[in-house]
């Protein structure tokens, strides 16, 4: 149990060097160089490059001469707060138009550790309106996690313990889902077979998900980090997840 719990923990610092062997280094740069990009674009022509601007000019307006000295702190830190979400912007919009990539990556893995292709063809362009719909249905389960933990927080004595739990529980839910869909959404799996394949194997994501969800948080470190776990989590299905009767 303990030495499968260290498995998956350490599964994604192996990542790098299994891409290596795969040689499918390249193929991770393109996604990272998306998220550059994309982080640039939002953060200099969108929120603090328009938005920002005319929020503070607008007050800067308002506000009595004597208190016109605060108004840079103010965009100071509305350009930090603006910054952690355009990199969390970024890095998705990266994910979602790096799908082919990641779809390179994941036969490369499944021809490494399984025994015969269960993928269906898929486009480009088809790729990634899955990996949009997949965005779009992770928000709405975000959503209800949310939800359920403000309902539980409102229970006497133990609400705040519990609703503690309850983020860690779903945090690390949706960081399984969010890091596993390249290999189980390419081959369609509903949320109940991809569940049962995390209860089988929870020593193993109980790892990988503790490895994980510490960096993908962080500004800047996420542009890096992300397409380098999304990899992992292709390695963590190849390895440990898939049914018994595929692998090698």
């Amino acid at each position: 149990m303990i030495q499968r719990f260290w498995v998956g923990m350490l599964l994604p610092w192996r990542a790098w060097g299994e891409l290596g062997q795969l040689k499918a280094r390249w193929y991770i740069v393109i996604p990272v160089m998306l998220n550059i990009t994309f982080a640039y674009l939002l953060f200099r022509y969108g929120l603090s490059g328009y938005l920002i601007t005319q929020f503070t000019t607008l007050i800067d307006g308002r506000m009595p001469p004597n208190m016109h000295w605060i108004i840079p702190s103010i965009h100071i830190i509305l350009d930090i707060l603006a910054f952690v979400l355009v990199t969390f912007m970024a890095v998705r919009l990266g994910t979602i138009i790096g799908t082919p990539f990641y779809a390179i990556i994941a036969d490369r893995f499944d021809r490494q550790y399984l025994a015969y292709h269960d993928t269906p063809d898929m486009s480009f362009m088809w790729s990634i309106v899955v990996a949009i719909w997949f965005e779009v249905r992770k928000i709405v389960l975000l959503i209800l996690i949310w939800l359920i933990g403000v309902l539980i927080e409102f229970i006497p004595v133990v609400g705040p313990l519990l609703g503690l739990v309850w983020v860690l529980i779903g945090s690390g839910f949706t960081t399984l889902l969010d890091y596993t869909d390249v290999a189980m959404g390419r081959r369609n799996m509903t949320l109940r077979e991809r569940v049962a394949l995390f209860w089988a194997h929870l020593p193993e994501v109980i790892g990988f998900a503790l490895a994980v969800t510490p960096f993908v948080s962080f500004p800047v470190i996420n542009i890096f980090s992300i397409p380098l776990f999304v990899c992992a989590g292709i390695g963590l299905y190849a390895r440990y997840l898939a049914p018994v009767q595929a692998k090698k």
